[in-house]
């Protein structure tokens, strides 16, 4: 890789290095829009779904997040894209628009009380909002 692009892409590490810093050295939640908002995001249960796919429990898994297989293959789109120098647009609609409405139902049937879609009381919002 010429050095020209590693220099473009400094501002960018930079910034995901300070938001990994800032997530691992929290003391509460992992999810930075759930700890600014308090309300869970389109991604929600993500970590303790691969956590419990992880252990062998793929029920488990599935309740946590039911897509959490699909960032696999996401990863793995976007793979052939960069090399094979195809283009997904339409699949990547796709793809978010499953998410959207997945997040709208988990919404509609969790929210506010069930994890992971409960509400996060100790977040900035929420400490506004809620003192």
């Amino acid at each position: 890789m010429e050095i020209r692009k590693i220099k473009k892409h400094i501002p960018l590490i930079i910034a995901l290095l300070s938001i990994v810093v800032l997530v691992v050295f929290s003391s509460t939640d992992l999810c930075l829009f759930r700890r600014l908002t308090g309300l869970p995001c389109p991604s929600c249960g993500m970590t303790r779904a691969y956590i419990s796919f992880l252990k062998g429990d793929i029920h488990g898994a599935f309740l946590m997040h039911p897509l959490f297989l699909l960032v696999p293959a996401i990863g793995v789109l976007v793979l052939v894209a960069r090399f094979k120098k195809k283009h997904f647009t339409k699949t990547y609609i796709a793809i978010g628009i499953i998410f959207i409405v997945t997040y709208i139902i988990r919404m509609i049937l969790l929210f506010p009380h069930t994890p992971p879609f409960d509400y996060e009381f100790g977040s900035l919002l929420g400490r506004i909002l809620f003192p």
